[in-house]
């Protein structure tokens, strides 16, 4: 069928029964040579999202219509049939970078977790890793979700618990976001707690994205994974100054739940040791990063208590250490041990992990 034909079907169908054909339409044309892009683009804006102006039904409701695609969204994406591969494409054509429409992606996603729709998880999770875990638009899915289980509906919070079960790569790219979304602030407890389960739980979430392969059509390039464990070990190295800083302090629970969740990277990192493979789990950069944010705090403030301070900078040492023990850690390492360097002399084991790997970051 003719892309005219397509439209001018498509145009006798009231919304929300044109957008599911459409995205009907949309996959058969994506299994086909040459793929039309422009129409399926063309087919997307109009009868999916109804973007054209003449596909805007003005007596009903926009949260109405809203709602109906994300029920047609949702239907579509677990309907039997499809190619995962194929749709997987698709659900990235239909939320590409830069896109408007994050508001419908942010909806679909927290229904889809409600309901357990893998399909779309796990979409999404691809999603996430095409465009970056740490993108902009990954981390603003992760917050649309952290406020709809967190903020507006507290109670279905367990909602999120079993996450790592039924959709492990969606998981592991959502903890990645999760991380940038606390880059600059301690996490509420809450959130702490569901993190501080997941891995524990489930302690290879921390390596699912590196191990795991996004099923992708043919030709397609998946993106570089970023695991969580930097913007983790970023929380936990940082906690301590910044409680101090505010000239507050840690609760038990938090104290005790930043110590587990160290200690579970750790593990994790040391268990690449004996493994030889994963080389790429943690980036020089964001190491580097995290070092140049503890040394910005503890030069800014000078109330923050030696034992806080100690605290940070030994796990920093351990996070550093560990990774370069199990030489899992890529990018500019002379960056980082330079960095270091200015905090070596208020810390032994910063110094100790200087003098040990210094001559091995090649």
């Amino acid at each position: 069928m003719a892309g005219s034909d397509i439209k001018q079907s498509l145009r006798k169908l009231d919304f929300p029964l044109c957008a599911r054909d459409a995205l009907y339409q949309i996959e058969k044309l994506c299994t086909r040579p040459g793929k039309q892009m422009e129409l399926q683009i063309d087919l997307m804006s109009e009868f999916v999202f109804g973007e054209i102006e003449r596909r805007r039904k003005r007596n009903v409701p926009a949260a109405i219509q809203e709602l109906q695609l994300i029920e047609v969204q949702s239907d579509f994406f677990q309907s039997p049939g499809g190619i995962p591969a194929v749709r997987n494409a698709l659900f990235l054509s239909l939320y590409p970078a830069g896109s408007p429409r994050y508001k419908i992606l942010g909806n679909l996603v927290s229904l889809a977790i409600t309901i357990h729709n893998k399909a779309v998880l796990n979409a999404a999770g691809i999603w996430m890793q095409q465009l970056g875990s740490t993108s902009q638009e990954s981390v603003g899915l992760a917050r649309h979700i952290l406020n709809d289980y967190f903020v507006l509906t507290s109670k279905s919070v367990d909602r999120l618990q079993q996450l790592p079960i039924l959709t492990p790569h969606f998981t592991a790219n959502l903890l990645t976001a999760i991380g940038e979304v606390y880059k600059d602030k301690n996490p509420p407890t809450e959130v702490l707690r569901l993190i501080g389960e997941w891995i524990n739980d489930n302690p290879s979430l921390l390596l699912t994205s590196l191990m795991d392969n996004p099923a992708l059509p043919t030709g397609g390039i998946p993106m570089t994974p970023i695991t969580p464990i930097a913007g983790l070990f970023r929380w936990c190295i940082l906690s301590p100054v910044r409680t101090a800083a505010e000239g507050s302090t840690q609760n038990e629970d938090e104290q005790k739940l930043y110590s587990k969740i160290q200690h579970l990277l750790m593990d994790s990192v040391l268990r690449l040791k004996s493994s030889g493979s994963n080389k790429h789990a943690i980036s020089a950069q964001h190491l580097a990063a995290t070092t140049r944010a503890l040394t910005l705090v503890l030069q800014s403030f000078s109330n923050i208590e030696p034992t806080s301070r100690d605290l940070a900078m030994e796990r920093l040492a351990q996070a550093v250490s560990s990774a370069m023990s199990a030489n899992c850690i890529y990018g500019n390492k002379q960056e980082l041990l330079l960095l270091l360097q200015s905090l070596s002399y208020q810390h032994f084991l910063i110094e100790w992990t200087l003098q040990t790997y210094s001559t091995k970051a090649v």
